[in-house]
């Protein structure tokens, strides 16, 4: 299998069960009352994803550990925050950004996997890791 079809094919499972465990959680009412954060956390995955895939900056290794970790706390903070403040529980608040996130990945891996091809940057990284 080559590296453009594994990178489709693990990154398209990842949104169909990030999708599924949002949703098996919270259900249409907990996507209907925290609609804002499904939103939010899909465009912040498509706008992360190209940026890394296309390269828009050029980031060392550290940068982008260091951003990945930032990324996690502000992921954190945002949900314990929209728990906090909204009738969303953390448990639902988590699951609808998971649900955000899960629509993001795929239309994004649809686009650029299966209408065009996977960035060359993410090949190199796919072939990097290969088993």
């Amino acid at each position: 299998m080559d590296a453009a079809r594994r990178v489709v094919l693990l990154e398209c499972g990842l949104g169909v069960l990030w999708l599924g465990y949002g949703f098996g959680t919270t259900g249409f009412a907990g996507l209907r009352s925290g609609w804002w954060l499904a939103a939010l956390a899909a465009v912040v995955t498509v706008a992360l994803m190209y940026a890394e895939e296309h390269r828009v900056a050029d980031w060392d290794p550290y940068y982008r550990g260091g951003l990945a970790i930032a990324l996690v706390v502000g992921f954190a903070a945002v949900v314990g925050v929209a728990g906090a403040l909204t009738a969303l529980s953390v448990v639902d608040a988590v699951a609808v950004a998971m649900t955000g996130i899960g629509a993001g990945l795929l239309p994004y891996r649809v686009v650029y996997g299966v209408v065009r091809p996977v960035p060359e940057s993410r090949l190199d990284a796919a072939r990097e890791r290969a088993v």
